[in-house]
């Protein structure tokens, strides 16, 4: 005959007892998993198109000045990197076109003195694209480092949007087409 010990009786009922509480709460949702449900009918409809107003793009010649100058300043800094890495000078290239492209679109959002302003500094970059046909052992990095500093001083100095306050040119929103007129037949 086996002489349990109170103290084992009960840890050995409360076990059982769980594991029927756990097998009886886990039942429903384990019969829900087998259990076929009618499927339940597909109500049609008719989509009721609208037309929808887009936004304008962005009119604002300084918010767009702002983005460009922020973006030609992002690819200074690779141009910069890519001077310390000796990268290829497939890839300056790239870099020097962005730039030039970024410079070609501010100068359609400011003033004629400005304009001058911007072509200054495009030519800062002239020395370093045209070494860009030599070797690295044959270019004059001090000079390219130079001019790139100047670059960057005479963005900083001329042309942040504080300096050119005034010299903007107001951008005409395009003709918006004629809304079609709706038909009820």
């Amino acid at each position: 005959m086996v002489n349990f010990n109170p103290g084992k009786k009960l840890v050995v009922l409360a076990a059982g007892l769980l594991v029927m509480a756990l097998s009886l709460s886990s039942c429903d949702t384990l019969k829900e998993k087998f259990i076929r449900k009618p499927k339940h009918e597909v109500q049609s409809f008719t989509p009721v198109l609208e037309p929808e107003e887009y936004p304008s793009p962005e009119l604002d010649p300084k918010h767009n000045y702002q983005q460009h100058y922020d973006l030609i300043k992002a690819w200074y800094r690779d141009l910069w990197s890519a001077i310390d890495e000796k990268d290829t000078s497939k890839y300056v290239h790239y870099i020097i076109r962005e730039v030039d492209h970024h410079i070609d679109q501010m100068k359609a959002l400011v003033d004629e003195p400005t304009r001058l302003k911007l072509i200054k500094l495009s030519s800062y970059l002239d020395y370093y694209q045209s070494s860009l046909e030599y070797s690295w052992q044959v270019r004059n990095v001090s000079r390219i480092q130079s001019d790139l500093r100047g670059f960057d001083r005479y963005l900083r100095d001329n042309l942040r949007i504080d300096r050119i306050q005034g010299h903007f040119i107001k951008i005409m929103p395009a003709a918006m087409p004629a809304k079609p007129a709706i038909r009820t037949e």
